[in-house]
C-alpha cells in the first residue's frame, strides 16, 4: 500500500470539519424553517450528509494510524 500524504490527510480533515459545522447550522436552520418543501424531507437529507462526512473522517482517523 502506497505511503499516505500526512499533509494531505489534515487538509482533508480540516476540509471535513468545516463540512461537519456547515451541516450542523444547516440542520438547525432547517429545523427552524419546518416543512418548508414537501418534495424533499430537507432535514433527513442533511442528517444522511452528516453521516457521510463522519464516515470519511472515520476513514482518515484510519488513515492516521497506519
Amino acid at each position: 500500500m502506497a505511503e499516505v500524504d500526512q499533509g494531505e490527510l489534515e487538509r482533508l480533515d480540516s476540509a471535513l470539519r468545516v463540512a461537519e459545522s456547515a451541516l450542523e447550522e444547516a440542520l438547525e436552520a432547517a429545523e427552524n424553517l419546518g416543512d418548508f418543501d414537501r418534495r424533499y424531507d430537507v432535514p433527513r437529507a442533511l442528517g444522511g450528509a452528516q453521516r457521510l462526512v463522519a464516515n470519511a473522517r472515520e476513514a482518515v482517523d484510519a488513515a492516521r494510524q497506519r
